[in-house]
């Protein structure tokens, strides 16, 4: 983490930096929570069935729950769209750095020609512009977003501040931030799920994974190893009643055939 205080005592000094970069970094993360929350499995129950899918199966708006009570197609749905909800999220707030980027660099060269006899400033600015915001001023809000995000499907305000359990959003998260390490950590989910026919087994599979693929494919970046773990433990903290049921051995498996479970 001190490279990310280095990096951000450095750009301080840099015309633009204040408030440009905290304010993308502010509404990256609200955009990121807020488009999490979107109720997804809740708008399709209501559109496909005319239903609350909160008072059926599992009573969770998540894609299992979907797949049992709404059948294979509205369950894909609710699957894609929770995916994309997080990609964007990932995509908002790389797109808000960018722009604030850009305004940084607008407002440096507007004041040049007070900044060039100052070597202090000269230095501060390159320093800023050879980063080009990909280092750890990128890195953490990125990080941060994904957890957002999750937090936001988990904890929806249009429900009441519940939800499902994140497993997709966080996906589409990963897709945007880390595409390797999310498809490593889809095959890890597909292995074990489709294994013993168990969503959460496969899910809480995927998610101990997951700090471990980051250590492995990022080695040299703390903060994507930190936050990936921060959220494996979000994510079990949601899947805390699929361990017990897993641990009682009352665990539903799964069925591709609508309302079939065992």
């Amino acid at each position: 983490m001190s490279s990310l205080f280095e990096e951000l005592t450095l750009n301080l000094s840099v015309p633009g930096f204040l408030p440009f970069y905290p304010l993308a970094v502010i509404a990256g993360l609200l955009v990121a929570y807020l488009l999490g929350a979107i109720p997804v499995a809740l708008i399709v129950s209501r559109a496909v069935a005319g239903i609350d899918i909160r008072e059926h199966g599992s009573g969770n708006t998540g894609f299992t729950n979907a797949l049992r009570v709404l059948g294979v197609g509205p369950g894909i749905v609710v699957l894609v769209f929770d995916i994309l909800k997080g990609a964007l999220g990932g995509l908002t707030m790389v797109g808000l750095l960018l722009i604030s980027r850009d305004l940084i660099v607008g407002q440096w060269l507007a004041s040049q020609a007070q900044t060039l006899s100052d070597p202090a400033a000269q230095e501060a600015t390159l320093g800023f512009l050879s980063a080009n915001l990909t280092g750890p001023l990128h890195d953490l809000p990125c990080a941060i977003a994904l957890l957002a995000s999750v937090l936001g499907h988990m904890f929806s305000p249009f429900m009441g501040f519940k939800g499902g359990k994140g497993i997709a959003t966080g996906l589409g998260g990963l897709l945007v931030l880390m595409p390797v390490v999310a498809l490593l950590a889809l095959a890890v989910f597909m292995v074990f799920a489709f294994s013993v026919r168990i969503v959460s087994v496969g899910s809480l599979a995927a998610a101990f994974s997951l700090p471990f693929i980051t250590w492995w494919m990022y080695p040299d970046s703390p903060t994507y190893i930190i936050f990936c773990s921060l959220t494996t433990l979000v994510l079990i903290f949601a899947h805390r009643q699929n361990i017990k049921r897993l641990i009682a051995g009352t665990e539903p498996r799964f069925s591709m055939k609508r309302g079939k479970e065992s």
